[in-house]
């Protein structure tokens, strides 16, 4: 078996080391290049096959050394969705909820209307309609077209916010007006 196969046992030299920004040089770490080595890991592009948790620790590299909300919400996707792994990381929707919060926290306007879900279906964390319609109103107000729908369902229905039918209906023509099918048809 050739180097870096065996399980445990790591595909990076033994004195790799995280990169780092240092400012006297001017040397950076490449966020795009840590997120399409996470996906070639994904996918096993250009390796005998996949490698899961390798892939999981670019995203967090990025992360955590670039800020790269990018690589939080996909990490959150990685957690809550099967399919986006190929059904090869499990499902943890604790991980995913912080993960959608990190990126959400960061202005990721994606990340605020999963985190808003996560919220209202108690997904990962205590269900709270206050948390989701404050998440969604955030969403919204960024331009997150769905988000626009689910505000107005948290007026219709009374869900963290007191009922309002005169308010629903201008979240739900918001939404209409940015071509959300739910907000078309609903």
């Amino acid at each position: 078996s050739s180097e870096g196969e065996e399980a445990g046992q790591s595909v990076l030299p033994d004195n790799w080391q995280s990169p780092q920004t240092n400012d006297e040089t001017n040397v950076t770490t490449d966020e795009a290049a840590l997120l399409q080595l996470a996906t070639c890991h994904l996918a096993g592009t250009g390796l005998p096959k996949p490698n899961p948790p390798l892939a999981l620790h670019l995203l967090q590299t990025a992360y955590h050394i670039t800020s790269s909300v990018q690589s939080a919400h996909k990490l959150a996707l990685l957690y809550e969705y099967p399919t986006q792994s190929n059904n090869l990381i499990p499902i943890d929707v604790v991980a995913a909820f912080e993960w959608f919060k990190a990126a959400a926290q960061s202005g990721h306007i994606p990340s605020m209307a999963e985190l808003a879900l996560c919220y209202e279906l108690g997904c990962g964390v205590a269900q709270n309609d206050e948390e989701a319609l404050d998440w969604y109103t955030k969403a919204a107000e960024a331009g997150h077209g769905a988000s626009h729908y689910s505000v107005g369902e948290h007026f219709e229905e009374a869900r963290g916010v007191r009922m309002d039918q005169e308010e629903a209906c201008l979240w739900y023509y918001r939404a209409a007006r940015l071509g959300e099918e739910d907000g078309v048809g609903g």
